[in-house]
């Protein structure tokens, strides 16, 4: 307060100076020496403000200072890596993630990985994997063209154009088998975008099946540029690492489970080349050609492209579903055919009766009519023994009037 004081008071002496200046000077001399104590006044002002400013923020500004030279090594280790274990220990420290390249044997100095080195990967990793999209809400379905509307919270804009082909997953964590988890919903292709919401169709047609897991669906979904892909080294995928046995014995059918469990362990008695990897006394990875006695087997899970397995699969089940129609076509046929032979059956079954019947009348006629040729057999032998008896008294009559007989 006391300095802006004396610079008000020198202001105002300044200004009476002038005046009584301009009755001596010519006014161009009085308006430069009034501008030279403008300047300096202003320049005393502004001395003043810096002399404050390094009083007040001097000490932070000297501690920032050895902050920046503290960390610029650390900087560059994160930028570039380092083997200092000094800073590696300083980092952990202030709990930096820090990650450590692997090393082949214990003499290596570990080294830490750089955030360039970093980023390459999660470059490979989102090359291979492609965008995904989580927490997609559904917002509305149209049930006879099969268009859902989907809300994409981040990042936005989404960056799904229109034409573009995307999987879609239930999200949510694996579950017990016999239980309902997250399922795979199906291809479909983009029919509409705007800034955070799209419209998808499905990219081929779907049968029933599909059709009611698309309308029964439980949000929210996870969307994927390409269909995750199986991976090695772990032998198993990012959704599994860190399951324990039982765990992947509850998720996994149990025709598969073993290959998760057996993954790198020695192969067994059994086991074909295709789930058989060779390696050398060091660890290294041989080709079928080199495997020799030495060679050291072990377990290697195949990988399965799940793209093509929905798609085998949908086949399968379209080709399945249309036999089970065609059977169940035959079947109503088959119905209708047992209907009318039971039908002619029941003829038949009367037309025999009847027939019985008419075989046991001609049984009765036929005794009747055996009884009565054996009686007129028995009358016609004795008619024949008459007849011959008769024939011999009329020869011995004859013989006695003296008839010649012929």
């Amino acid at each position: 307060m006391i300095f802006l004081t004396v610079l008000g008071l020198l202001l105002l002496g300044s200004f009476v100076a002038c005046y009584f200046c301009s009755k001596f000077w010519h006014w161009s001399h009085v308006l430069l020496t009034e501008t030279v104590f403008l300047l300096s006044l202003a320049f005393l002002i502004l001395a003043a403000e810096v002399f404050r400013i390094r009083e007040v923020y001097g000490p932070v500004y000297n501690q920032n200072v050895k902050t920046i030279a503290n960390l610029e090594p650390e900087v560059e280790a994160l930028e570039f890596g380092t083997e200092n274990p000094g800073i590696i220990a300083s980092l952990e420290a202030d709990e930096v993630p820090v990650v450590m390249e692997r090393t082949d044997s214990e003499e290596d100095t570990p080294r830490m990985r750089s955030v360039r080195d970093l980023q390459h990967e999660l470059g490979m990793v989102t090359r291979a994997r492609g965008r995904m999209w989580r927490d997609v809400e559904t917002q509305a379905l149209d049930a006879g063209t099969l268009t859902v509307t989907l809300r994409i919270p981040a990042p936005k804009p989404h960056g799904i154009a229109q034409g573009a082909i995307i999987y879609a997953f239930e999200q949510g964590d694996p579950v017990a088998q016999g239980q309902r988890g997250p399922q795979y919903v199906g291809e479909f292709r983009v029919t509409n975008a705007t800034e955070d919401t799209i419209q998808v169709q499905p990219s081929s047609q779907f049968d029933q099946r599909s059709i009611e897991r698309l309308k029964g669906t439980q949000p929210p979904w996870v969307l994927y540029e390409n269909m995750p892909i199986d991976q090695y080294p772990d032998g198993v995928l990012q959704i599994l690492a860190g399951a324990t046995e039982e765990q992947l014995r509850q998720w996994l059918p149990a025709d598969s489970v073993d290959d998760y469990l057996r993954h790198g362990q020695p192969a067994q008695p059994g086991d074909d080349d295709y789930h058989r990897r060779g390696f050398n006394a060091d660890g290294e990875l041989l080709k079928p050609d080199a495997w020799d006695a030495t060679t050291q087997f072990k377990f290697w899970r195949n990988l399965r492209d799940y793209n093509l397995i929905f798609q085998e699969m949908s086949k399968r089940y379209t080709q399945m579903e249309a036999d089970h129609n065609a059977l169940a076509e035959d079947n109503k046929q088959l119905d209708k055919a047992l209907v009318s032979a039971k039908k002619v059956q029941a003829i038949r079954e009367s037309e025999q009766t009847d027939l019985k019947g008419d075989a046991a009348g001609t049984a009765r006629d036929r005794q009747a009519i055996d009884a009565h040729r054996a009686q007129v057999e028995t009358q016609l032998a004795n008619a024949r023994a008459l007849l011959t008896d008769l024939l011999k008294q009329n020869s011995e009559l004859a013989a006695e009037l003296g008839f010649e007989t012929p």
